[in-house]
């Protein structure tokens, strides 16, 4: 029976080993963790069984000919099954995060190099752009200047033929 508590399951069972106290708030994570220890636990106690050929077999650990007593089992690994594929998996995760750092690493220093570049590139657009409005006012002066002279040449040149009549 399940009951939910405060967020948590609170699980009851009844045991048939007095040692073990079930009325205990116990995390989904850590109910998980100790089936699969347990689960470990009970495959170590298991009697080999039977196969149909007429050896008997330890769960795939080792096979022993029915009927023979005289070699003994050895004991499996008091490792978790789990313990090695958890190892591999945390392993393999370790990698992927430091890929990861790395690559974020890189990232940065490219963002950076970038916005260094950005600033550099607005700061020559500043710099146009100045010299694009000296260059226009000079032009405009120069423009001024032409404007003047041609109006002086005509000056020049209408004083020149009044001075022919």
């Amino acid at each position: 029976m399940k009951t939910s508590q405060k967020g948590k399951e609170k699980v009851i069972e009844s045991s048939h080993r007095p040692d073990v106290d079930t009325d205990v708030d116990i995390p989904a994570e850590e109910r998980r963790m100790l089936k699969i220890g347990m689960t470990a636990s009970r495959l170590e106690m298991d009697p080999p069984l039977s196969t149909p050929t007429g050896q008997t077999s330890d769960r795939g650990n080792n096979h022993i000919p029915a009927g023979d007593t005289t070699k003994e089992v050895p004991p499996t690994s008091s490792k978790l099954p789990s313990d090695g594929i958890m190892e591999e998996s945390v392993s393999q995760m370790t990698t992927i995060l430091s890929n990861i750092l790395e690559h974020h690493g890189r990232a940065n220093q490219c963002l950076a190099s970038l916005e260094e570049d950005l600033a550099h590139t607005k700061l020559e657009e500043e710099k146009l752009k100045a010299t694009i409005e000296a260059l226009e006012k000079e032009k405009s002066e120069m423009n001024a200047k032409v404007a003047l002279m041609e109006r002086k040449d005509l000056y020049d040149l209408l004083e020149a033929k009044m001075e022919d009549f």
